[in-house]
């Protein structure tokens, strides 16, 4: 079956350089229309909002009270095509106002939101409305045009026009549609132009930084090192567990064959003997095996191996996981680990009686909770052996938080994308 040599144009930047001339007949102009629109619609709420925002919020409070405009401004392209901005804003590594404050006003893009609200505020709306009433002069022109050849035919023509006068009628009004069109068409791409030109700065302005590569780098790295003190953890566990005592299977399994034709009662013996070191390390390769990805996470997915953690726990787990279908292995593999360290640090050193476990799955987004009532006051940095999962976590632009006072209760959130 031959393939169609149509394709689909995802944004209108694509469709202009694809399909130039196919532009104005498609619905790009329209919804470069509706951006400009929209564009008006926001740099008047931000001509409201920000100087109010600037002298309530003062230099604290600011970014944080004009947030709901910068995320409006970041869905907003989704007209030209294409998905919404993310937010690059990174979470606190601990939790606490102090420090959020500290990592927000270290971060790049807080101004660049600022700026770009007041360009919005200025200058973009100025080019907003300009677009606005581009926009709207087709409409206009046609109008005008219509209202003329409409007088011009309401009278009576017939006294002072003569045949050739309504001879070349057709032609007179041949040529205004020809203009109307050409000017609908120079218009339109003007109106694209400018919203397309607006997409880009705010791209530029609310995308993440260089500064959010680097953190995503240095994650990587210390993942690779992480995956490497596991691989030497492995080494070292079979080395000095099941491979000893499959050396010591391997040994008594000799001094059975030796006493075997001389001495059957102790042959037997030293086989049973066998059969039990046999049974051991069949237990610690299986002990060991879980460790790296159990098979039940494999073979049932996240909810079965989140289960399973909850029975072997000794603490009292409740279990609320509303997940329908699998996610991808990376994600339920960063999740289940994330809930046994949780679990585990709740046994060890939280002290707590119970722990609660709810996961949702909203749209492409997977957020899991940990919950324990016990004594609080978890820090990642004293080798809670949260760090390592934030890095693996990091690592597929999720995010991994902490709340955990003194006196408790110890809460951790994950949230992972799950698309692809």
């Amino acid at each position: 079956m031959a393939a169609s040599g149509r394709t689909k144009m995802t944004t209108a930047a694509e469709a202009i350089r694809h399909r130039p001339f196919r532009f104005v007949l498609s619905a790009w102009p329209l919804r470069t229309f509706g951006y400009a629109v929209s564009g008006v619609l926001t740099g008047l709420a931000t001509v409201v909002w920000l100087p109010p925002a600037l002298l309530a919020g003062g230099v604290i409070l600011t970014p944080e009270l004009v947030r709901p405009l910068v995320a409006v401004e970041r869905r907003r392209v989704m007209l030209l095509g294409g998905p919404a901005l993310p937010d690059p804003h990174l979470p606190p590594e601990r939790p606490g106002f102090a420090r959020w404050l500290r990592g927000r006003y270290t971060e790049a893009v807080t101004w660049r939101e600022l700026a770009f609200l007041v360009l919005n505020g200025s200058v973009l709306l100025f080019i907003n409305l300009i677009a606005l009433v581009v926009g709207l002069a087709p409409a206009l022109i046609f109008a005008s045009g219509a209202a003329s050849f409409v007088e011009s035919g309401a009278g009576d023509g017939s006294a002072s026009a003569g045949p050739g006068a309504s001879a070349g009628a057709p032609f007179i009004a041949g040529g205004a549609a020809l203009a109307v069109a050409a000017t609908v068409i120079l218009l339109g791409y003007a109106t694209a132009a400018a919203a397309m030109l607006q997409a880009e700065l705010a791209r530029l302005l609310l995308s993440a930084d260089d500064g959010r590569i680097r953190t995503l780098t240095r994650s990587r790295a210390r993942l690779i090192d992480a995956f490497e003190v596991e691989r030497r953890r492995i080494e070292r566990d079979l080395h000095d567990g099941a491979q000893q005592r499959l050396l010591q299977l391997g040994m008594t399994l000799v001094r059975a064959q030796m006493e075997l034709e001389t001495r059957p009662e102790a042959a037997r013996s030293l086989i049973a003997e066998a059969t039990g070191e046999a049974r051991s390390a069949l237990t610690e390769l299986r002990e060991l095996v879980r460790g790296i990805h159990p098979r039940v996470l494999t073979d049932f997915g996240l909810p079965a191996a989140v289960a399973e953690l909850a029975d072997r726990s000794p603490l009292p787990v409740a279990v609320e996981l509303d997940l329908p279908g699998r996610q991808p292995a990376a994600v339920e593999s960063a999740a289940y680990f994330v809930v046994a360290e949780a679990l585990t640090n709740a046994a060890k050193h939280a002290r707590a009686s119970r722990v609660e476990i709810t996961a949702t799955l909203t749209g492409q987004l997977l957020r899991i909770e940990i919950h324990d009532d016990g004594t609080g006051g978890a820090d990642p940095a004293k080798g809670s052996g949260l760090t390592g999962l934030a890095d693996r976590v990091d690592a597929l632009d999720g995010t991994l938080t902490l709340t955990s006072p003194r006196g408790g209760p110890t809460t951790v959130r994950l949230e992972l994308p799950c698309s692809g």
